[in-house]
């Protein structure tokens, strides 16, 4: 009877969980399809005006180059925020929830192989979102980061303003998240945000840039103007890319889990009934015992 009774309980237990994991089903459904959409048709025209920044850089390298150099001494005739500190910065962009499947903990260990590189060794860290402060906390690793937290979704200009005012202190910023693929495939991504490569393109090689440009008003402006406007639409195209790559991720992880509650819930559906007719086979032999007995 006290194992029947603990059986019961379980399936009410799994019931709870199901209710659960189809209600974070459903939410991250109902994300996953007003987003899908709008970072689709952006990735392409980010990818093209990403193209444009990285020629930017490569077709005028001289002036570039003069430009940073002066930066980096500390030229009073340039804009504070042309001002850099030479420095390169790598982003975890993770979560505040949890439950969103594998693709974050991909990503996660896509940054820490990076970071344990001896060339980053001088990078500055910064963590976005809880669940990437919990799990680097939690890691082997002990160099020194900085936490921002910013909402999983419905991010505003405000969050998007404080993290621009800490990257534009660098010459470089490289963002690690997770990418959307398809329904079935969401991978651990690495980009450049500053120019230095392409947006989201996966060619490591080095592509020859023979493209020339003439700067109006001024080489200086144009690309304070890229570094500020369009370092802003890349950094927030990979906010969206995170959001649905997660939301995708956990649609998927509570489908499995889903699976795994109906089948366990099968197994003790099953040794609930074995138990059930071994009482009643008990009571009926019991019942003819007693007959005998009586007789």
């Amino acid at each position: 009877m006290a194992q029947r009774k603990l059986i019961i309980e379980e399936l009410e237990a799994l019931n709870s969980i199901k209710d659960l994991a189809e209600s974070y089903e459903e939410i991250a459904a109902m994300e996953m399809q007003r987003i899908r959409n709008s970072v689709l048709k952006t990735r392409d025209y980010l990818v093209q005006l990403s193209d444009v920044f990285v020629d930017l850089k490569s077709s005028y390298t001289r002036e570039v180059d003069d430009l940073i150099a002066r930066r980096k001494i500390g030229d009073k005739n340039l804009s504070p925020i042309l001002q850099k500190k030479g420095k390169k910065l790598l982003v975890y962009l993770s979560s505040n929830g949890k439950l969103y499947g594998a693709v974050t903990q991909q990503t996660f260990r896509l940054f820490i192989n990076d970071i344990r590189k001896p060339e980053e060794a001088h990078s500055d860290i910064v963590i976005i979102g809880a669940a990437g402060k919990e799990m680097y906390e939690g890691s082997n690793v002990h160099r020194k980061y900085e936490y921002f937290e910013i909402p999983d979704s419905k991010v505003d200009i405000d969050h998007i303003k404080k993290l621009m005012q800490k990257f534009l202190q660098y010459e470089t910023v490289d963002v690690y998240y997770g990418k959307f693929g398809n329904v079935i495939k969401q991978s651990p991504a690495e980009t450049s945000i500053t120019g230095e490569d392409i947006f989201e393109d996966e060619n490591v090689k080095p592509v020859m840039r023979e493209d020339r440009f003439i700067f109006e008003p001024t080489l200086e402006k144009i690309f304070h103007f890229f570094e500020t406007q369009i370092m802003t639409n890349l950094f927030s195209q990979t906010l969206l890319e995170n959001q649905l790559a997660r939301d995708v991720s956990r649609v998927n992880a509570m489908e499995q889990a889903l699976l795994n509650i109906e089948e366990q819930s099968k197994v003790l559906t099953k040794i609930k009934n074995r138990i059930r007719h071994a009482t009643q086979n008990k009571k009926q032999l019991e019942t003819i015992a007693g007959s005998i007995l009586w007789g």
